[in-house]
């Protein structure tokens, strides 16, 4: 199966597409990016998630570099981050493929200031990749990766393992984002919160919380067990609110594998990622003196009202964690996400953080003195419908072509991105937004956004009529 790469990052099924010698070269060519932009004198880190080809992709990335590097052993996406930053090093390799399945492996490449490459910089490595991807083994061994290696002046190479300093480092780093006030409310609020990292590197959320005095009940904790599907969604977590209920917590917080996503759960059902950014913008933007939030282009119009509330700047950007991060970086904007991915993303974090998220929501709760039901009743009510389409990826061009005259004949306002995505005006409180899946081939992925349940539904159901 071929890989499926984008500025995303590289995804594959392992031993279909994704093997070691792919990451070999992969790995080759980040390396030459970092070495063309910082010099020969590098620093890299590497963190993997709980998948079980983990280490071996691992290994053959480490193969790849002459520089020193730092192993991080398992952890989350957003604590490689972190560590990129926290050990001054010129970037960082998290071998992940998020949300997709077990059975897939791949790599999110990172800059020194801990963020995702942007796209230009993504795509330069993909093309070096494709170039070395033409040569035979002995070629690239003895060419590329082992052509200056002399057998009498073999170099051990440096490795630093920091396995356990990174995870007390990376609690010390989130927890400070709450004053000692903030931790004692929580601490005095007696929370109950059920966690499920299905077996990933979202575990350590749990003593985390538990530093706060929240009693946390632990549900798929070993690592790479995986007992739901990976991505976290309404599906495969409704099993959490008839536990939530049951046994009378306060919600429940599912992650996906890299953790830099989490999906929490209430008793009455979802609490969707444009709501959790809905409720945090509104805590941030009110304290903040400069009122900025940087969205992507299919987060719910939810999140323009609580803007337009604190009298805020309210800029759009294509989907993608870095145009978030990049745009809030050039505005100095407090806060920013994709509430379409359930990404809460904080200036200094630099990404989308599901643990950061996940504080940032039980201080909010902890100072309010309310349920995450009441506060969600409090937000702009919209109803945001997410559905997918299997298409040729071949006729994209073709099928969006024809959305795009579609939607025009009826003279609505259509805003194309240069990476493809089409977002339809259908009014100022409604819009159909699509766009072909970065992460998973073969899908179109579609969002209806509306005031009401029954209008998002028709809209939806126009544009896969269309689509077909």
């Amino acid at each position: 199966m071929p890989l499926v790469e984008s500025f995303s990052g590289i995804r594959g099924i392992y031993d279909d597409g994704m093997d070691e010698q792919v990451t070999v070269r992969y790995g080759y060519a980040y390396l030459s990016f970092l070495k063309k932009k910082y010099g020969n004198n590098l620093k890299v880190v590497i963190g993997t998630d709980t998948r079980p080809s983990r280490d071996i992709l691992k290994n053959a990335l480490i193969e790849a570099f002459d520089c020193e590097i730092i192993d991080l052993g398992i952890v989350s996406t957003p604590m490689t981050e972190f560590a990129v930053r926290r050990y001054k090093a010129n970037g960082g390799i998290v071998v992940t493929a998020s949300h997709n399945e077990p059975y897939w492996n791949g790599f999110k490449f990172l800059d020194k200031d801990g963020a995702v490459l942007k796209a230009n910089e993504m795509g330069a490595i993909i093309r070096n990749y494709h170039k070395l991807k033409k040569l035979s083994n002995e070629n690239f061994f003895n060419n590329y990766l082992y052509k200056n290696t002399n057998p009498k002046k073999i170099k051990i190479k440096k490795i630093q393992k920091k396995y356990e300093e990174i995870n007390k480092e990376y609690s010390e780093y989130v927890l400070g984002f709450l004053s000692n006030k903030e931790k004692e409310k929580i601490r005095n609020s007696k929370f109950k919160v059920i966690i499920d990292p299905n077996g990933g590197s979202g575990i350590i959320a749990k003593q985390i919380l538990e530093k706060l005095n929240v009693k946390v009940m632990g549900i798929n904790m070993e690592h790479g067990v995986f007992n739901r599907a990976v991505e976290p969604n309404e599906d495969s977590l409704l099993y959490l609110s008839n536990m939530v209920r049951d046994s009378n917590y306060d919600f429940a917080a599912g992650f996906d594998c890299d953790a830099d996503r989490v999906e929490i759960m209430a008793a009455t059902g979802l609490i969707s990622g444009n709501q959790l950014l809905a409720l945090i913008a509104d805590d941030i933007l009110k304290k903040s003196k400069n009122k900025v939030i940087v969205v992507n282009d299919a987060t719910s119009f939810m999140v323009r009202d609580i803007a337009k509330k604190h009298n805020a700047k309210y800029v759009e950007t294509e989907v993608g964690e870095i145009n978030v991060v990049n745009e809030m970086h050039r505005l100095k904007a407090p806060v920013g996400g994709e509430g379409s991915s359930s990404g809460v993303i904080i200036p200094d974090s630099r990404c989308r953080d599901g643990i950061l998220t996940l504080l940032f929501l039980i201080k909010i709760i902890a100072n309010k003195g309310k349920k995450i039901e009441e506060l969600i009743r409090e937000l702009p009510q919209y109803y945001n419908l997410k559905t997918k389409a299997t298409i040729d990826s071949k006729r994209y061009d073709s099928i969006l072509k024809k959305i795009y005259n579609y939607y025009k004949r009826k003279n609505y306002k259509i805003k194309k991105s240069k990476e493809g995505s089409l977002k339809v005006m259908l009014d100022h409180n409604s819009f159909i937004w699509f766009r072909a899946s970065r992460t998973e081939a073969n899908l179109l992925r579609v969002i209806a956004d509306a005031q009401k349940k029954e209008q998002a539904e028709l809209i939806v159901k126009e544009a896969l009529k269309l689509i077909k």
